[in-house]
């Protein structure tokens, strides 16, 4: 992470109107604590769990830039592509599917249609 981690919260609290005090009563600690966290280079992650959730925030999202966290979100997103590709597949396949028993009901609609037609035609 190129910026220091206390720097970016501080950005994201002060763009949403919030002084140290307000941002304090939201994480529930004090101004001189909330000074202390904007000076941080590194975070507890329940704290930064707890910030998140109050700014509305996803602060990880920052250390997915650097490893190990690169290359296990990488594989994440990898794998949940693979699922999506998989579902989309047979998806098309039901999709597939649904339109050929659409044909066959068209046609045996036509099909009772014909019949019913030679039935009056015969009384």
């Amino acid at each position: 992470m190129k910026e220091k981690i206390g720097q970016i919260i501080k950005q994201v609290a002060t763009s949403k109107g919030l002084s140290q005090k307000q941002f304090g009563d939201k994480i529930n600690r004090t101004k001189q604590a909330v000074a202390n966290i904007y000076k941080r280079s590194t975070i507890d992650i329940e704290l930064l769990k707890v910030i998140s959730e109050q700014l509305d925030h996803d602060f990880l999202d920052y250390y997915y830039e650097d490893e190990p966290f690169k290359t296990f979100r990488d594989l994440k997103v990898k794998e949940w592509e693979e699922k999506i590709n998989t579902l989309v597949g047979e998806l098309n396949s039901k999709d597939k599917l649904i339109e050929k028993n659409d044909e066959i009901l068209l046609l045996q609609r036509k099909y009772i249609a014909q019949l019913e037609e030679k039935l009056t035609q015969q009384k």
